[in-house]
C-alpha cells in the first residue's frame, strides 16, 4: 500500500497567494495524500478561498482538515498541524509557496528505498513576490557545517513523523529560526538526512526570516549557544553571515536593475545561470 503522506499548509491573511498554494497539492501525483490547513484568524478572504476549494480537495485527496484559530506564531501553527497529521511522512508548504506536481512522488520514492531516513529534503526556487524566478537554491549537503547556517531548506522538507514524535516539534522560544534549531536537534541525534536532487519546493520571497535578517541572525546564535557551540565559533560564524548579507543584497541590487533593463527571457537566463547555493 502507498504510504500516507501529510501536507500541512499554515497560513495567516495570505489570500493573493493560497489558491496556488492549494492548486499544487491538488496537482500531486502521488495518491495518497492527507492535507491539513492551519489558518491564524485570517480576515482577508483566506477563508473563503479554502471553502471555496474544500469540496475539490475533500473529492480529490484522501483526508482533509481544516483548523482556523489564533495561534502564537508560525511555528505554533505548524506544532499543530503536525500533531493532527496521521501520514508517515509530513510536509510543510506554506501560504505563498508551493511545491512541484511531481514533489510527493519523488519523496515517497526516496522514502521506500531509504525507510530509515528521518528526513528528506533538496532543491529549492526562490521566487519574487510575484511569482517570477530569482533563483535556484541548492543545499550544502555535507551536514557537519550545518552549524554554519541553515543551509538546507526547509520548505523542502518532508520528515517522518516517528522524528517528530522522538525528538520533538518546533521550540517556541524561537519565532524566526525553530526551524534551524530543529535540524541541529536532529542532526545531532543521528537523524539520517536524504537529499533529493531536484527541486520540490517554490518559495517566495518576503518572509520573515528574509525581511528580518539581522533579527533572524541574532536569532541563529542563540540557537547555536543553546545547542552546545562555543560563543567564540558562534561570532566567527555570525562574520561570514554578515559577508553572505551583503553578497546577497549586492547580487538583488543587481538583478532588480537588470530586471527593468532586460527582457523577461533574457533575465530569467541570466539568474539561472547566475544562481548560488
Amino acid at each position: 500500500m502507498t504510504p500516507l503522506i501529510s501536507i500541512i499548509t499554515v497560513t495567516y491573511n495570505a489570500a493573493d497567494y493560497l489558491a496556488q498554494t492549494i492548486e499544487s497539492v491538488l496537482a500531486q501525483t502521488h495518491p495518497n495524500i492527507e492535507y491539513i490547513i492551519i489558518d491564524g484568524g485570517s480576515i482577508d478572504g483566506t477563508v473563503d478561498i479554502i471553502r471555496n476549494y474544500e469540496s475539490q480537495i475533500t473529492n480529490t485527496l484522501k483526508h482533509f482538515k481544516f483548523v482556523r484559530e489564533k495561534d502564537n506564531g508560525i511555528y505554533d501553527a505548524m506544532n499543530k498541524g503536525i500533531r493532527m497529521a496521521q501520514g508517515e511522512l509530513i510536509g510543510i508548504v506554506n501560504a505563498s509557496d508551493y511545491y512541484e506536481p511531481n514533489t510527493v512522488e519523488r519523496v515517497v520514492d526516496a522514502y521506500l528505498q531509504n525507510n530509515d531516513v528521518g528526513i528528506f529534503h533538496g532543491n529549492m526556487n526562490m521566487l519574487n513576490e510575484d511569482g517570477s524566478f530569482f533563483k535556484l537554491k541548492k543545499p550544502n549537503i555535507n551536514l557537519e557545517e550545518l552549524y554554519q547556517g541553515m543551509s538546507i531548506y526547509h520548505p523542502t522538507f518532508f520528515v517522518a513523523k516517528s522524528v517528530y514524535e522522538k525528538y520533538g516539534l518546533f521550540d517556541l522560544q524561537y519565532k524566526i529560526a525553530a526551524d534551524f534549531d530543529f535540524a541541529l536537534r536532529c542532526n545531532s541525534a543521528g537523524v539520517k538526512f536524504f537529499y533529493i536532487d531536484s527541486v520540490i519546493s517554490n518559495f517566495r520571497k518576503g518572509g520573515v526570516s528574509y525581511i528580518r535578517i539581522k533579527a533572524t541572525h541574532q536569532e541563529c546564535k542563540k540557537v547555536l549557544i543553546q545547542n552546545g557551540y562555543a560563543e567564540t565559533t558562534v561570532n566567527v560564524v555570525a562574520k561570514v553571515w554578515e559577508k553572505l548579507r551583503k553578497k546577497d543584497h549586492l547580487y538583488y541590487t543587481l538583478y532588480k536593475i537588470l530586471k527593468y533593463v532586460l527582457p523577461k527571457p533574457l533575465i530569467n537566463k541570466i539568474a539561472h545561470q547566475a544562481s548560488i547555493k
